[in-house]
């Protein structure tokens, strides 16, 4: 699970980075017209976008928080893709893992 308190921080800090574009990616369920709808990918990363031609998924986590089965696998499919996956655990350590990118 996300730490909600710095996913729009981090968010804000990756978007004004020049040649990038990032969006906040959403998953989960609810209801709706009577209906549950799952959306969005399980185990993708909070904050999704490029960075310079480069795939990046951002997962935010609370100082101790660790990744679930999902997210690693997630990583894992991602990174044998080519893109870039971090872990923030606050908005530094989103824009150090993107500064060489």
């Amino acid at each position: 699970m996300a730490d909600d308190g710095i996913v729009p921080d981090v968010l804000v800090a990756v978007s004004s980075l020049p040649e990038s574009l990032f969006y906040r990616n959403n998953t989960g369920a609810g209801e709706m017209h009577g209906r549950w709808i799952a959306f969005g990918l399980k185990g993708s990363g909070d904050i999704m976008g490029c960075r310079r031609g480069r795939a990046v998924a951002i997962e935010c986590k609370a100082r101790r928080g660790r990744l679930a089965r999902q997210q690693k696998d997630f990583r894992a499919a991602w990174e044998r893709a080519g893109g870039l996956y971090v872990v923030a655990r606050s908005v530094d350590d989103a824009l150090k893992a993107l500064a060489n990118v």
